[in-house]
């Protein structure tokens, strides 16, 4: 969706000085399990005899909602952070289960409280950031300290495998951040409507499941929550 921190750091704006706080994403889909280290082999990709089809960024969406945490908490803003640049295959076998795909996230693709995504998110949304506070929020989050979009570019999801029925299975994700790769099971749901596929569905991911520890200041008056959400709807089409 590691090293140090994944979750983005919010501008947060204190009555006495600026303050910088770093936010983290979630919403949380019933029955995901808890991420596990990644123990077994990826399968191979393309899957041998399936059909291929092709993520469409303009039509697709991932999404990071990403909220403040503490007794200060009312001082600081609640963000959606949404990537742009994404690029994936889904390979989609006559034996469903042996179906794959790879999703890609470059993160300097990543955008920052968009009027549109925000509105969509009901009242913990309402109050939109400053540009200035989009900005720097941007710029720490991708810095050396955050994401280390120089370092590390992309996020990386990977399927490991599915369980279920075709139209909503339970699909085993490796999802690799900063460097850190975490295997989480996430209820899905599947739609074919002719040469066009569409996966939605979302999970939690928590900072300390890769080692992080979420940022806090003024004696975790003002920190950032560990649970990190991602709500994701893809839309793939079938290549000749």
């Amino acid at each position: 969706m590691m090293g140090r921190r994944f979750i983005p750091r919010l501008l947060a704006a204190l009555p006495a000085a600026a303050a910088l706080l770093l936010a983290a994403c979630q919403t949380a889909p019933t029955g995901v399990s808890a991420a596990a280290p990644a123990a077994a082999p990826l399968p191979v990709l393309p899957v041998p005899g399936a059909a291929h089809y092709v993520v469409n960024a303009a039509l697709s969406d991932v999404r990071f909602l990403v909220y403040r945490a503490g007794a200060l908490a009312s001082f600081g803003h609640n963000h959606v952070i949404q990537a742009k640049q994404m690029s994936g295959d889904v390979y989609l076998a006559p034996d469903f289960q042996a179906s794959g795909f790879a999703l890609t996230l470059p993160v300097s693709g990543f955008v920052v409280d968009a009027t549109e995504a925000r509105s969509v998110e009901g009242p913990d949304f309402a109050k939109q950031p400053s540009a200035e506070a989009i900005d720097s929020t941007r710029k720490n989050m991708l810095g050396p300290g955050l994401l280390d979009a120089a370092r590390f570019p992309e996020v990386h999801v990977r399927s490991v495998k599915l369980l279920g029925p075709d139209w909503g299975p339970d699909a085993t994700v490796r999802v690799e951040l900063h460097g850190v790769s975490r295997d989480l099971t996430v209820p899905i749901a599947v739609q074919r409507d002719g040469y066009t596929l569409t996966v939605t569905g979302g999970f939690d991911l928590k900072q300390s499941d890769f080692g992080l520890k979420p940022f806090s200041i003024l004696g975790g008056g003002l920190q950032v929550a560990d649970s990190l959400h991602v709500r994701f709807h893809l839309v793939a089409q079938k290549t000749p």
